[in-house]
């Protein structure tokens, strides 16, 4: 397998050889940054990149004390998520389980919010974290003054602050949600036939995509349907079933992999692959990564 980068690479969060110097450059197109014959992304953060590889867990950047823990623990703790403004969410179970800080979460000192479903993914963005059950719904909560984060609608009786269900994405077209991913101030969210809803935004900043709103929204690609989604800081990648790449969004630090400065509508990505295709994306703060596999 191959991880391919490209964006923003200050911290040399994209540089597994160790050859950045003392001010490492953005990427402007994705490159192979890593090979192995087993690759699995496990977090990524502002300075820093984990892998899983054959041969162990790979770090790159400057580890911040999130990522000490992830290498002592030999984990990506992918049952917690760490929104902006650095809470944390830990999904146990049924239960759901916040905390102020990572002091706090190194502590153990957090409080549940309840008992719900049996989760199986967790997400954050800046202010909101958003939950998958392994039945396919989707549960948001947090900071009420950004609403449209949320993707749902909020009441004394169902606040901002505590998990509830996006009813919007119950019962749709294509069956459950499968995968969620957050950034920014956007969600998407993947069902199990392939289409892709995204909701969000930000007050006084401009919109990713024009049609984004407090609640999902499904997203057309060209009628195509959709494999994999990743949301970053400020853009979104998606890969069809076709194994074609689009994104969308800001390319200040290059994580589009395209020379332009952004992008309002979507826009394929051709790469020469020489003889693999791309199974999975992800997305950083401001770069973005894709897991190839050869063609079989």
């Amino acid at each position: 397998m191959e991880l391919w980068a490209t964006g923003f690479n200050a911290w040399g969060q994209l540089d597994f050889q160790g050859e950045s110097f003392l001010a490492p450059a953005d990427l402007r197109t994705f490159n192979c940054i890593l090979r192995s014959k087993h690759l699995e992304m496990l977090r990524t953060s502002l300075s820093a990149t984990l892998v899983r590889t054959s041969s162990g867990i790979k770090a790159a950047g400057s580890l911040d004390a999130v990522f000490q823990l992830c290498l002592t623990k030999k984990d990506g703790l992918r049952k917690v998520a760490i929104a902006g403004n650095e809470k944390f969410a830990e999904t146990q179970g049924k239960f759901i389980k916040e905390y102020r800080s990572l002091k706090s979460y190194s502590g153990g000192d957090g409080h549940y919010l309840g008992e719900f479903e049996c989760f199986e993914q967790i997400a954050a963005n800046q202010t909101t974290f958003t939950a998958l059950s392994k039945n396919g719904k989707v549960w948001t909560w947090g900071d009420g003054r950004y609403g449209s984060c949320l993707g749902r609608e909020v009441s004394e009786e169902i606040p901002a602050q505590l998990p509830s269900i996006a009813k919007d994405l119950l019962d749709l077209p294509t069956g459950p949600i499968r995968k969620i991913s957050s950034g920014g101030y956007v969600t998407a969210a993947l069902t199990s036939g392939n289409d892709l809803y995204l909701w969000g935004g930000c007050p006084g900043q401009s919109k990713i995509l024009d049609q984004l709103s407090g609640m999902p929204e499904p997203v057309d690609l060209d009628g195509q349907d959709v494999l994999d989604v990743a949301v970053g800081a400020d853009h979104i990648l998606a890969l069809t079933t076709e194994h074609k790449l689009y994104v969308v969004g800001a390319n200040r630090n290059g994580q589009l992999g395209l020379d332009v400065k952004e992008l309002s509508d979507w826009v394929e990505v051709a790469l020469p692959l020489g003889g693999k295709q791309i199974v999975s994306v992800h997305a950083g703060y401001k770069n973005s990564f894709l897991l190839l596999e050869d063609i079989t």
